[in-house]
């Protein structure tokens, strides 16, 4: 099988070649203008045997590239297990339609060169060449490499693309990655066209000029006729030999010679006509064997660029010989060529074509064939591997279709796998779902979930109750009367404002109040509602969900304990007005009283002031949360309120109130008495968290639209964690500490209730160990503000 591949391969590749071969040597011939038949019968004997050993020699190398395959193809199945036997092979598969196609195109390049040097060495005088001739032998090699390369690699390629296809299916098996040069099809093609295109380009070329040649030698000739003619004509048999030779010198010019010659073709020794043939020896050669074959009267040497031309004068036994070198062109000679070499041309690259394009469309074939069964089967395990027949883009193309293959499988067995799982993830979902459900069913709050359109979704069994909804018939989760929401202020909610509303425009609700009242109970239901916005996996909202919380009994808890801390307050100043009235009147009235009982009568008087401060505080806490805090906004300058306040509040002899404020008016709009309240907590607090004494700041200060007061003190600062909680209702910082002085945690949680309801704000910036500062800023009232 392995002698089979080399016999096939070398037999069709010489064989078309063989075709052209026959004609080359002709062009050579024609191109040379070697007329004779013996001179012919010398160059076609060369060019033979030169052939035939050129031939075996690319014979020879041809099956050493191809033994790889020959081994591959003779060895055993298990010997072709052999990762490096199928390398090698495959590697020579792919790289001997480049290589051998280029040795193949030099060998032509090369080969009518030593042609012309024997002719030029061994045979100058009998088959003169010009002397152009190597340059011109040259061209003619440049002609035929380019017309041999696109031959030799379309055959090549043609033969053995399909056992490199199959010796790529063999490597990928065996895990081999594909060996050989790749070479870019864009480079090929490019290369083959420049080929096509440079073969008869070249020769029409060369042809044309040397029919320039060959037509200057033609001219030649045919003046040195005309001249011989005349002098025949003019020389008859009756005059003498001195009147014939005056008659030649008489026709002769600067590049033409005339005379007399024997019938042998002897001139004269030492005369022009004997200097000129010995200049031409190409030329007395060829008038020699003119004269002995009388098959001519005109010959020329092309080396010399000479021609001659004799006639016989008649009666005298000599001749009329002319030697001419003044060149005219004969423009049929020229077109006879050119037709020649355009034939051969136009027969040359279809052939190629044809043979290009077989290798370039078969593994497209292939290529569509498997895309076919990819398309029309459903079991990809059965579709085809792509012979991989060049390293090329279509090489390229047919691996990235056996890779899809193999993904193909890959991604079959996964839906399969998939599939499996799927029933199994979908009896889980299944069994979550039910889960879930009774996770909602028995859930305290109710759960509502919409879509991105606002229609209801979901709808838990405790949401229905809490909105004493019923399923529409036939569709779960539907509601069906609607309760009329409203804030806790009493109003009726606009739809904007409801949460699943809120929660669609993306708004995040936390634990906001509102009211339901039920159409069939006319029962408030008071509701603690969280909203969020439900996105896809692009960000986009997809929906939203809402939990609501029924807080009915907590907030009729918490006005229980509201009205009783108010009446329990209202019921507690009547005591305390009562020690008190009674300890100031004892201590009024009564001389008599010892010290230590002086003593306890003022006790009880500082704990009835106390007791009624108290009992204030609990009213002010209750009217804040029950939102019934009566305020009397009105202008007030707040730096003599200031001042006021500060006057009022007692100080011990380790505290020292410095009050800092600025020239002009600052009135504000707000209640006095409930500022100076706000205020005086402020101040009560600062002396009372400085124990160690020191001096309390106070300063006033305003801008355009508000005026800020800011209290400080070089006190024991609030503890980091308990900042947070500051303001707080019932919450003390320093609970449990060295600092714990007493109190019920109420009075910063009333100043941020009073400051707030009058429109400002209340802050504090502290560091624990090294005192706070408390601002709080007013509006200014408005006749100020416009002034």
């Amino acid at each position: 099988m392995a002698r089979s591949l080399t016999a096939r391969v070398a037999t069709f590749s010489f064989g078309v070649e063989l075709a052209f071969a026959c004609a080359i040597p002709v062009a050579y011939l024609r191109l040379f203008d070697i007329e004779d038949g013996g001179d012919r019968a010398i160059v076609l004997g060369m060019v033979a045997a030169l052939y035939l050993a050129r031939t075996g020699a690319l014979a020879a190398y041809l099956a050493r590239l191809l033994r790889p395959i020959e081994r591959w193809m003779g060895a055993s199945p298990e010997e072709r297990r052999d990762a490096g036997l199928t390398a090698r092979a495959a590697g020579a598969a792919y790289d001997v339609p480049l290589v051998f196609s280029v040795v193949w195109a030099v060998t032509w390049l090369l080969f009518y060169l030593p042609v012309t040097a024997l002719l030029r060495s061994q045979f100058a005088e009998r088959i003169p060449l010009t002397g152009r001739a190597p340059a011109a032998t040259i061209l003619f090699g440049v002609a035929c490499f380019s017309a041999a390369l696109p031959l030799a690699y379309s055959l090549l390629t043609r033969l053995l693309g399909p056992i490199a296809g199959r010796l790529s299916l063999a490597a990928r098996e065996l895990g081999v990655a594909l060996p050989g040069r790749r070479v870019s099809l864009r480079i090929r093609l490019v290369i083959l066209s420049l080929s096509l295109i440079a073969a008869p380009t070249v020769w029409l070329s060369l042809t044309s000029y040397m029919s320039q040649v060959w037509t200057r030698q033609r001219d030649l000739a045919a003046r040195a006729g005309q001249l011989a003619e005349t002098l025949a004509q003019s020389a008859p048999g009756s005059q003498d030999g001195p009147s014939r030779e005056l008659a030649a010198r008489a026709l002769s010019t600067p590049v033409d010679v005339v005379a007399v010659a024997g019938a042998d073709g002897s001139v004269p020794s030492g005369s022009e006509a004997d200097r000129e043939l010995a200049a031409a020896p190409g030329l007395r050669f060829r008038l020699v064997r003119a004269l002995s074959r009388r098959s001519g009267e005109e010959v020329f040497d092309p080396s010399a660029e000479r021609a001659a031309s004799y006639r016989a004068i008649p009666g005298t036994g000599t001749l009329a010989l002319a030697i001419s070198r003044a060149p005219r062109r004969d423009h049929r000679g020229e077109l006879v060529d050119l037709l020649f070499f355009a034939l051969v041309a136009g027969s040359w690259a279809p052939v190629c074509a044809v043979f290009l394009a077989g290798s370039i469309a078969a593994p497209l074939q292939r290529v569509r064939s498997v895309v076919s069964q990819i398309v029309g089967r459903d079991e990809v395990d059965r579709v085809d591997r792509i012979p991989v027949f060049y390293r090329d883009e279509i090489g390229d193309l047919a691996q990235g279709a056996n890779e899809m293959i193999d993904r193909l499988r890959v991604s079959s067995e996964s839906i399969r796998r998939y599939a499996a799982d799927r029933e199994q993830l979908l009896a889980a979902a299944a069994r979550h779902a039910a889960e879930l459900d009774a996770v909602l069913d028995n859930m305290v709050e109710g759960v509502f979930a919409c879509d991105r359109s606002g229609g209801m979704t979901l709808t838990n069994a405790a949401g229905r109750r809490l909105l004493d909804l019923v399923p529409a018939a036939g569709a779960k989760g539907q509601p069906g009367k609607a309760a009329r929401a409203q804030p806790p202020d009493g109003r009726v909610f606009r739809p904007a404002e409801l949460p699943l509303v809120r929660a669609l425009s993306g708004e995040v609700i936390v634990e906001e109040d509102e009211v339901l009242e039920n159409p069939a109970t006319h029962r408030p239901v008071f509701l603690r509602s969280s909203a969020a916005p439900i996105r896809d996996s692009r960000g986009a909202i997809a929906g939203a969900v809402v939990v609501a919380r029924d807080v009915t009994e907590v907030v009729d808890l918490e006005r229980l304990k509201d009205q009783f801390i108010r009446v329990a307050a209202h019921e507690l100043k009547t005591p305390a007005a009562i020690l008190k009235g009674y300890a100031l009147t004892l201590m009024r009235t009564d001389e008599r009283l010892s010290p230590p009982s002086r003593r306890m009568l003022e006790a009880i008087d500082r704990g009835a002031d106390r007791l009624n401060r108290i009992v204030e505080d609990l009213v002010d806490v209750s009217q804040a949360f029950l939102d019934v805090l009566q305020l009397s906004p009105s202008p007030v300058g707040l730096r003599e309120l200031v001042r006021e306040t500060v006057a009022e509040v007692p100080v011990t002899d380790l505290h020292r109130i410095v009050v800092r404020d600025r020239e002009g008016p600052l009135t504000v709009s707000a209640d006095p008495a409930r500022t100076r309240q706000a205020l005086r907590i402020l101040l009560d607090n600062a002396i009372k968290y400085s124990p160690a004494g020191g001096t309390i700041e106070v300063a006033v200060d305003a801008d355009s639209e508000r005026v800020r007061v800011s209290v400080r003190d070089c006190g024991v600062g609030i503890p980091t964690q308990g900042q947070d909680h500051i303001f707080r209702l019932f919450y003390r910082a320093h609970t449990d500490t060295p600092h714990d002085y007493g109190g019920m945690g109420i009075g910063l949680y009333m100043a941020r209730e009073i400051i707030k309801r009058q429109g400002g704000r209340i802050w504090f910036e502290s560091r624990e160990g090294e005192g706070s500062t408390f601002f709080f800023t007013l509006p200014l009232a408005r006749q100020v503000a416009a002034s």
